[in-house]
């Protein structure tokens, strides 16, 4: 039998308000979410969020990344980024990628090595289906965005840095 799953993916901007994690909770029962692929989390303990378990990647800079589950689901070959910008399993036959790219100007070499070395490490190693879930905090082109872009030539670059 087919089975179809719901998977949604969200910048929950540091959420941790309880009303805010609440609201949140409605939306994954209410809109029957199967896998939530989250990024800037600030936090580590999700059990208030029934029927869910959570796989946390924690960042220094205290907004990583996570992936939560309804409790009959799984994944294996589990990888995290050191530094809590990336998380990613398998489910099934299909790559689960969930990545947060660092932001601001400040950090363009920093979002550059992100893109161009660092984001290897959570690929697959072998050829399959692969969803990715991002806030990629930049462009490849300024018809991606209103206002001032923030481009990246490390993500729209062809060759190897």
């Amino acid at each position: 039998m087919l089975y179809t799953y719901k998977i949604a993916t969200l910048n929950i901007n540091g959420t941790t308000s309880p009303l805010k994690m609440q609201i949140f909770n409605n939306l994954l029962l209410r809109q029957d979410i199967d896998i939530s692929l989250l990024q800037e989390v600030t936090i580590i303990d999700f059990s208030s969020l029934h029927g869910y378990a959570a796989l946390v990647n924690e960042s220094t800079d205290k907004r990583g990344t996570a992936i939560l589950l309804k409790e009959r689901i799984s994944l294996s070959n589990i990888k995290q980024l050191p530094f809590g910008r990336g998380i990613a399993g398998l489910f099934k036959d299909t790559w689960l990628m969930n990545i947060y790219a660092p932001c601001g100007a400040e950090k363009k070499q920093e979002r550059k090595t992100f893109f161009t070395h660092d984001l290897a490490y959570l690929l697959p190693t072998n050829s399959r289906d692969i969803l990715i879930a991002s806030h990629f905090n930049c462009f490849m082109s300024p018809l991606d965005c209103t206002g001032t872009p923030n481009l990246s030539k490390a993500l729209s670059s062809t060759e190897p840095s």
